[in-house]
């Protein structure tokens, strides 16, 4: 009977140690989280490792008196010499401000440029509350250099009836009057709002000024945003 019962208990483990191999090659447990929307990407991904490679051996050639701009995928499809001639784009697709700080050291360019653009923080709202957002962007304007121009581009508005982000206008309204009064804490630095002009009369980013997903800007979004970013450059 002990033996009967030996082998009955070994059996029942094989199957259960069997059950978790199989799970867990075939990412079972990945794929419910995703369902349940537990399951959240690294925040510092291979592809954003990737990319600030590319910006490290980049950023020796920067010539003095430059702009950069450093921000996400919007700012990553923006071109910016449309705001100003003389610049470099350091957009990372999917980033947020913990990401731009991580990447701020190798930027050893930030010591000899005239002007950053910083335009960061729509993903960091399915990751953290609006105060964490704010404490990293201090921290953002802490480490570039007092006599550096900075351009702290508000977090644009979104199309709420298609995007599928958990974020609302309402919460980026007020991450927005909490980045302008940050900004006049610095003397350097200019906070850059364009969303009255880009939103309609619901608060939602207008249909014409957003690629179809009701975040990334269209043609017409980003001759908004331009125009804006580039006035106010020429203001500092």
């Amino acid at each position: 009977m002990d033996t009967l019962r030996k082998t009955w208990v070994t059996y029942v483990l094989f199957l259960h140690i069997l059950l978790a191999m199989v799970l867990f090659k075939s990412n079972f447990i990945e794929k419910v989280e995703r369902k349940l929307e537990l399951y959240k990407s690294p925040e510092l991904s291979e592809y954003y490792n990737e990319i600030t490679a590319y910006h490290k051996r980049m950023d020796g050639s920067v010539p003095r008196g430059a702009t950069i701009f450093i921000g996400d995928s919007i700012t990553q499809s923006l071109a910016t010499s449309a705001v100003s001639e003389l610049s470099v784009n350091y957009g990372i697709g999917s980033d947020t401000t913990l990401g731009v700080l991580n990447r701020l050291p190798i930027y050893e360019s930030i010591n000899s440029i005239k002007a950053v653009v910083i335009a960061i923080g729509v993903n960091d709202l399915a990751r953290r509350n609006n105060d964490s957002i704010i404490h990293n962007y201090e921290e953002i304007l802490d480490y570039i250099p007092k006599n550096t121009k900075i351009l702290v581009s508000a977090i644009l508005p979104i199309d709420e009836r298609v995007q599928s982000k958990k974020s609302s206008n309402e919460r980026i309204s007020k991450l927005n009057s909490s980045l302008e009064k940050l900004a006049e804490n610095y003397e350097n630095v200019v906070f850059v709002d364009s969303s009255n002009w880009l939103k309609g009369d619901d608060d939602n980013l207008k249909t014409e000024f957003h690629s179809g997903d009701g975040v990334h800007l269209s043609t017409a979004g980003y001759e908004i945003w331009i125009s804006q970013l580039r006035a106010s450059l020429k203001g500092t």
